[in-house]
């Protein structure tokens, strides 16, 4: 729906040119005095507000309709288009850990708790191993290489 409104005012532009220099601390000139209209304004029609949407529940909403529509009843359940809220996706943490099955190796692990006894975290380093029940990371076994990459991770190392 368009509306066009034409608003006829002689004199404005003056009006807004001298408000303007009065704020710029001028002076304000008034050569000409305004002109009242040639012919008088038209009455408009008064505008017809929309209902406004509320959030109550649906079967109470006011339906604005130009012609009788039989519409089937809104299931309580099912929120109109209009207010269903936006889901954001969940907010992924900023180590997460890997969701497919990925293998790692013994050198691919050495290069990461290398790089954290780089930091001086030799003594988390140790005290993983023995969570693991090893002394040494070739003493680890293979299939818990995936979880002791991931305790690494938690440790800060980039792997």
């Amino acid at each position: 729906m368009n509306i066009t409104l034409t608003i006829q005012a002689p004199g404005l532009e003056k009006a807004m040119d001298n408000l303007a220099m009065a704020l710029q601390g001028g002076s304000i000139s008034q050569t000409q005095p305004m002109q009242q209209p040639a012919q008088p304004m038209q009455q408009m029609p008064p505008v017809q507000n929309a209902p406004v949407q509320q959030t109550a529940p649906v079967q109470n909403a006011p339906v604005q309709q130009t012609a009788p529509v039989q519409q089937p009843p809104v299931q309580p359940s099912q929120p109109a288009p209009q207010a269903a809220p936006v889901q954001q996706p969940p907010v992924q943490p900023t180590q997460a850990v890997p969701i497919s099955n990925v293998t790692y190796t013994m050198e691919q692990l050495a290069v990461a708790a290398t790089q954290l006894m780089d930091q001086g975290k030799r003594n988390e380093i140790t005290q993983l191993l023995a969570t693991f029940g090893v002394q040494a990371l070739t003493a680890l076994p293979q299939e818990q290489y995936g979880a002791f990459a991931t305790s690494l991770r938690g440790l800060g190392a980039n792997i």
